[in-house]
């Protein structure tokens, strides 16, 4: 009787145990492309100079932080059981359809001219048709959500989609690294720059929340005094707590004048600083993005092609091609119900003040940098 082989737990698989942490530059593979060498500080630094190095490489880690995130959220069995077969053909269609035009190029049509209407090219789309019918589906399906709902053959070539769909992916991309990284950033150096005046608006109320103490008690203490007493006592009591009650009225103006500064001074700034750091981005990145930074990734997508985690990484990539924004839908117009404004006060409950929000994000943000 032959005994029985047990596998250590060790050597199990851990992915059925623990719960796997896809890491980008760690499970994907790297063969052929030049992926690792272009995304590297020193490849950096040697042709773009340091400065510009860092900005970059902080565009490429917000990337891979946001896919290695998604893509360790999905389990396999989504891939397997749910992503079907004309889904993976779609999301296959799109890195395709993304590598057919790319770098200095994306502009230009085929023969290096301004994008335009091209007759023989247009021919040959309409006898695309004749393929089946399936493929078609999709590429039409691609076209009309990267460029717009009333999609016409007759207007635009597979150049422009190609083109489209690449300024796309790029723009998507661009735009996550500003909400991800570039907005909190400036959130934090204006709110850095606002923090003194709005320790003075806390000041300001912490001093008012006194003088109404001070008041009651004033009239505490002058109701309370007898009749007998000396009448210069009372006057005294009495101005100063006219003068307690002036305060109480002064103040919460100026405190209401400084809250209407600060909120307007952050709108301001926040609005100044992010234009300025994304010109900066832009002006540092967008050629490297353009020209070297999206050619290698499709290479190594194309290099991860079939596998599970390339399904997950196509999936979390998908909301990118489509950065356009949608139309508004046909028929809405300009119509709009009249309506009673005494209905709208009691279905909307009050909002609260945009004042006060200012403050309590500089708050947020105060306490979170530690300056408090």
């Amino acid at each position: 009787m032959t005994e029985e082989i047990r596998v250590p737990r060790t050597t199990r698989n851990p992915r059925k145990h623990v719960r796997y942490k896809f890491q980008f530059t760690r499970d994907l593979r790297f063969q052929d492309t030049n992926y690792k060498t272009v995304t590297s500080m020193d490849y950096l630094s040697t042709n773009y100079g340091q400065r510009t190095a860092r900005i970059i490489h902080s565009f490429i880690s917000c990337i891979h932080r946001k896919i290695s995130h998604d893509v360790s959220k999905i389990s396999d069995d989504v891939v397997v059981k749910v992503i079907r077969p004309i889904d993976k053909l779609k999301l296959f269609l799109l890195l395709v359809t993304l590598s057919q035009r790319g770098g200095p190029d994306y502009w230009l049509d085929k023969h290096g001219k301004p994008n335009s209407v091209d007759y023989e090219e247009e021919a040959e789309l309409k006898n695309f048709k004749r393929k089946p019918k399936l493929f078609c589906t999709l590429l039409e399906n691609v076209m009309r959500e990267n460029i717009k709902k009333n999609f016409d053959e007759t207007l635009y070539d597979e150049n422009y989609v190609y083109s489209s769909i690449w300024a796309n992916f790029m723009e998507g991309l661009i735009n996550h690294y500003l909400e991800r990284v570039i907005i909190p950033k400036s959130e934090r150096k204006v709110c850095q720059q606002l923090y003194k005046p709005m320790m003075k608006i806390i000041s300001l109320y912490n001093e008012y929340n006194d003088l109404i103490e001070k008041s009651e008690n004033s009239g505490l203490m002058l109701n309370s005094k007898s009749t007998t007493e000396n009448e210069s006592a009372e006057n005294k009591l009495a101005n100063a707590q006219k003068l307690l009650w002036k305060a109480r009225q002064d103040i919460p103006k100026t405190i209401s004048k400084e809250l209407t500064l600060l909120s307007e001074m952050y709108s301001t700034l926040s609005v100044e600083e992010q234009d300025y750091q994304l010109d900066q981005f832009v002006c540092c990145a967008e050629e490297y993005i353009e020209l070297v930074y999206l050619p290698s990734l499709i290479d190594v997508l194309f290099a991860n092609c079939g596998s599970i985690d390339f399904w997950k990484i196509m999936f979390v990539l998908e909301p990118f091609f489509y950065y356009i924004e949608d139309l508004p839908d046909e028929g809405s117009g300009d119509e709009t119900e009249v309506s009673d404004p005494a209905d709208e006060q009691e279905k909307e409950p009050s909002k609260p003040d945009p004042r006060v929000a200012t403050l309590e994000k500089i708050c947020e943000v105060a306490a979170k940098e530690n300056w408090i």
